[in-house]
Formats: structure tokens, sequence, C-alpha cells
């Protein structure tokens, strides 16, 4: 593949680096693990197989060899060779096809995988792109892993799944600080919205809005954090932290988002306002729970398609 307009902020991204924290290396990954997870189910591959996360404007893509490709996530108005494509469905093409991101309809982030994957290199058990060393990095020519034998159709299957973008409540599990909150926080916190800020990122999620405070102010010894952690900074504003979050922080920390709403929370851009829903954490694991027994029976369903044809 020839990258012919390489976008902004592309990189190639897996599942991130599990098991390098105490070193200092941040997990990383897929912002939006949900939709990730769907790309490979839909390609046959292995579901931690490494796929490109583009942000709009995207990047302008030459097929230089016949293989069988799929986008999930953000809506893009993605085309190939002019004709309108979807989401969530497998594409078959030839040498010379093009694929190309005209206007950004809803989401913020899209992925986009080859079936068998990317040749791309390997830090620390993982292909995704570090911001901060950037590296590997996203280069101009992409090699695909294995060529296609068969004879490649126009297409193929895909499945009907259209995120929520309009549900703007993120649910939370409550964490160490949170009981720390003045009666009013707690209120402002669980009743207010709050607007995500244009110095959002990868590494977190700034949000503006009523001011939260503590009971009483101390100084905290740094801890661990992870993607999803919220954490209340000195101004008394909020941060989420995201998928390249630090893997240490001595600000409060008043409660984790849980996985299906940072894919949510992902997927909204600056200048998009948020509520906050506190659940518990049995609550917590009965969504994680329902979420998997959903996207097995995706993947089963795919995986049945696939013998059919």
């Amino acid at each position: 593949m020839k990258i012919l307009k390489k976008g902004i902020l592309s990189s190639f991204q897996d599942q991130g680096r599990i098991g390098y924290q105490s070193m200092g290396v941040n997990i990383g990954g897929v912002m939006d693990s949900l939709s990730f997870r769907l790309l490979n189910f839909i390609l046959g591959n292995n579901e931690n197989e490494a796929a490109i996360e583009i942000h709009f404007p995207g990047p302008q893509i030459e097929f230089e060899e016949s293989c069988y490709f799929a986008i999930t996530g953000a809506e893009f108005n993605a085309s190939l060779n002019s004709s309108l494509i979807r989401n969530n469905k497998m594409y078959g093409v030839q040498p010379g096809d093009i694929i190309v991101f005209r206007n950004k309809i809803k989401g913020e982030r899209l992925y986009f995988g080859v079936k068998g994957g990317f040749e791309s290199l390997d830090w620390l058990n993982s292909k995704s792109t570090n911001s901060q060393l950037n590296y590997p990095t996203f280069s101009g020519k992409i090699k695909l892993k294995s060529k296609v034998q068969s004879t490649i159709t126009q297409t193929n299957y895909g499945v009907d799944f259209a995120p929520d973008y309009t549900e703007k409540r993120i649910k939370f599990v409550p964490s160490f600080e949170f009981d720390q909150l003045t009666e009013d926080s707690v209120h402002h916190l669980l009743n207010s919205e709050f607007l995500i800020s244009k110095d959002s990122n990868r590494m977190g999620y700034r949000l503006s809005g009523e001011p939260l405070h503590l009971n009483q102010n101390k100084e905290l010894v740094s801890a661990s954090v992870t993607k999803g952690t919220i954490q209340l900074l000195p101004d008394g504003q909020l941060i989420i932290l995201m998928a390249d979050a630090q893997v240490s922080g001595g600000y409060p920390k008043l409660g984790f988002v849980i996985e299906n709403d940072i894919s949510k929370l992902s997927q909204l851009g600056s200048q998009t306002k948020i509520e906050f829903e506190r659940i518990s954490y049995e609550n917590a694991v009965e969504i994680m729970l329902q979420t998997k027994k959903t996207i097995d029976l995706i993947q089963k369903s795919l995986k049945l398609r696939e013998k059919e044809n």
C-alpha cells in the first residue's frame, strides 16, 4: 500500500504494551477498543492484529496488491474509486484502487485494517505507535503480511453496528478520593455538564465545568494510573486519562470510566458536553459481561458467514 496523503495523526495501534508500566512505559494502544476488536472480527484476523487509527483529515491510500480491507469506528465519508463505502463491511480491492476520506460525518477516530494484517515494527510486544517517541513510525509505504491467493470479489460481508455518538452520559466507578469531595462538588459532578476542551488528546481529555473541591486539600503520594482514570486538577477542573496516559500521577483520583464508555468517549470531540453517571463495581462488571456476550455473538455470526462463503 502507498500512502499518497498522510492525513493527520495516523498511527499503527493494537491493544498496547501490557506489563511494562513498572519500567515507566505506558500501555498506549487504540482509543476505541470496541471498534478495533470489531474490525479484526470482520476481517477474520487475530483479535489484536494492528490496525491504522485515523483522524480527520484522513490519509489517501493506494492499494498496490489485491487484498480485503474494512473500516470501523468514526464515519469519514470514505470512498473507494469515488464509490461510497460503508463501515463494518469487508471489501475486496485490486492494485491501483484508491480509498479517500472526504469529510467527517460523526466520530473522531476511524480504524482501517486488512485481512491478514500489516507488516509493521514490533516493540515490546506491541505494534502501537508510542506518541511521545513517535515509534514505531507510520511511513508512506506499508507492506501487507500475506498475499491473497483467491479471486477478490468487490464486496464480502459485514455487520450492522451503529455506535451511539449522541449518548453523552459517561459511567464511572468511584475511586479513592471521591468520598473526600465536598457535598456541593459531588452534586456538581453528578448533575452538571462538562465540556471537552480543545487541549484534549490521546493522553487525556481535559474538561471544563464547575470547579470541584475536596473537604481537605493535602499532598498525595504518586500512585499508578491508567486509561479511564478521572483526576482532579489543582484548579478544580477534571481530566480523564486516555490511551497514551502516563503510568503514575499524584492528583486525586475520583473514579474510573468503564471500558465501554472509554470507547464512547474516544469518539467525542472537543467542545462536546458530557455528563457523569456513578455506578457500582458490580454494575460495571455486569455491563462488561453483557458487552462480552454481544461481541461473542457478533464474532460467531461472522465466522458462520465466512464458512458459508
